[in-house]
C-alpha cells in the first residue's frame, strides 16, 4: 500500500469534513470542496477544485464532467468542451444523463459535443457487453486499541467499541476516548471494512468507509454491502472479545457519523451481543432497516443515547430527531441530547457521553 501511494507523485490534502472541527482546520480532499463549491454555485472555485483533483485522479470521469458542467456555467465554451471530451475518453458512461442535461443543450450539433456523445454511448455498450459482476470476499482487517489509565494485564476491563465516520479512521475516535480518560474500560476501534482508493492515494493516508462506495458498486448491492459490512464489524468485535483481558459483560457500542449508523445496525441485528449503543451525529439509510429493527433494542433491554448537534451541516439534525422519536415509539429507554457543535462533538456533549458511559458500565 505504501508503495501503491508514493507512486502517484502528487499530494493533496484529503481528509473529509467529519473531523473538520476536531482541529479547526478545513482538510477535505480537492474532490469534496469542488461538490461543496458546486453544490452552492460557486462555479469558478469548484471549476479550481475540480482541475486540482483531476491532476490526481485523471480517470475520475464524473469529475470531469462535473468540470465541464462548471466551465457552461462560466460561460467557458471552449474549456467545457475539452472537459466534456476528457469525460468521454476515460470512460464516463451514462449518455441518458447527458442527454436529460439542460446544461449541454447549447452544444447539440457541435462537431466536437457529437463526437464525444458517440464515445460515452460506445462507452455505455462497452459496459453492458463486458458487465460487472460483484462477489463477497473475506477481508483481513485491523483495529486499534486504547488501554485506560494505569492499564494492567492482571485486571478485567469493560469493552467500548468506537466506530468512526466515512474517511476518518480509529484515531479520531481513540482520542475521544483519551480525553474522556474512562478507568474501567478497554476502547477499541476498527478501520471501516472498506479503504477508500482515491481519497487514500491522493492524501498519502489510508481513509476508511463502511458503504465501498469508492469501489462504484451499484446501488442494488446497497443491503448486502451493508449487511456484510456488519458482520465484518462484529468479527473484529468477537476477536477483541477474546484476545483482551475483559470482563463477561457485554460492550458497549459508539458510533460517529456512518459508524453512528452502523452502530445502530451492529446493535439492532445483534441486540444479544450489545449492552448499550451510542449515536453521534448519526446519517441513516433506509437499506440499513434500523428502524424496522429497534424492536430488538426493545426486546432485549438495550438503552441508548442519541446525541446530534443543531448545526451539523452534514446529517440534518432532523435525521437525530426521527431516530430518538422512533425509539420512544418503540418504548426504548433512550436519551436525547441535542447540542451545538458541528458535524462532531463539543465538551459539554463528550462529559454527557463520558456520564452515560459510566452510568452503563458493569460495575
Amino acid at each position: 500500500m505504501k508503495f501503491f501511494l508514493a507512486c502517484l507523485g502528487i499530494l493533496l490534502l484529503s481528509v473529509t469534513n467529519e473531523s473538520l472541527a476536531q482541529n479547526g482546520n478545513d482538510m477535505r480532499s480537492y474532490r469534496e470542496k469542488a461538490d461543496a463549491e458546486m453544490s452552492k454555485r460557486n462555479y469558478a472555485e469548484a471549476s479550481l477544485y475540480y482541475e486540482r483533483w483531476l491532476e490526481a485522479m485523471p480517470r475520475d470521469a464524473d469529475a470531469a464532467l462535473a468540470l465541464a458542467r462548471c466551465k457552461i456555467m462560466l460561460q467557458e465554451s471552449e474549456s467545457a468542451l475539452y472537459a466534456f471530451e476528457k469525460a468521454a475518453r476515460i470512460g464516463y458512461a451514462k449518455p441518458e444523463l447527458i442527454a436529460a442535461d439542460t446544461m449541454f443543450r447549447r452544444f447539440i450539433g457541435h462537431k466536437r459535443f457529437d463526437k464525444a456523445r458517440l464515445l460515452i454511448e460506445k462507452n455505455k455498450s462497452d459496459m453492458e457487453i463486458f458487465p460487472f459482476r460483484y462477489v463477497p470476499q473475506t477481508r483481513m482487517g485491523r483495529y486499534r486499541i486504547a488501554y485506560p489509565p494505569a492499564y494492567s494485564p492482571n485486571k478485567r476491563y469493560n469493552l467500548i467499541v468506537m466506530l468512526h465516520g466515512n474517511g476518518n479512521d480509529p484515531t479520531l475516535m481513540l482520542r475521544l476516548a483519551q480525553q474522556m480518560s474512562i478507568e474501567d474500560a478497554i476502547v477499541i476501534s476498527p478501520e471501516a471494512a472498506y479503504l477508500k482508493f482515491r481519497e487514500s492515494a491522493s492524501s498519502f493516508n489510508e481513509k476508511y468507509s463502511a458503504a465501498g462506495e469508492d469501489r462504484n458498486f451499484p446501488d442494488s448491492l446497497k443491503d448486502e454491502i451493508i449487511d456484510l459490512s456488519a458482520q465484518w464489524y462484529n468479527s473484529i468485535i468477537a476477536d477483541a472479545q477474546s484476545f483482551l483481558p475483559l470482563k463477561t459483560a457485554l460492550p458497549l457500542i459508539v458510533g460517529f457519523s456512518q459508524g453512528g449508523f452502523y452502530a445502530s445496525v451492529i446493535a439492532t441485528r445483534y441486540p444479544h451481543r450489545y449492552a448499550g449503543v451510542v449515536t453521534i451525529c448519526a446519517s441513516m439509510y433506509a437499506e440499513g432497516k434500523v428502524i424496522d429493527n429497534l424492536k430488538n433494542l426493545r426486546k432485549y433491554g438495550i438503552p441508548a443515547l442519541v446525541m446530534h448537534s443543531t448545526d451539523d451541516p452534514v446529517v440534518p439534525f432532523q435525521t437525530g430527531e426521527l431516530l430518538a422519536g422512533a425509539m420512544q415509539n418503540e418504548k426504548i429507554d433512550v436519551e436525547f441530547y441535542s447540542y451545538q457543535g458541528g458535524h462532531w462533538i463539543n465538551n459539554e456533549a463528550m462529559e454527557n457521553l463520558k456520564r452515560w458511559l459510566k452510568e452503563h458500565l458493569a460495575k
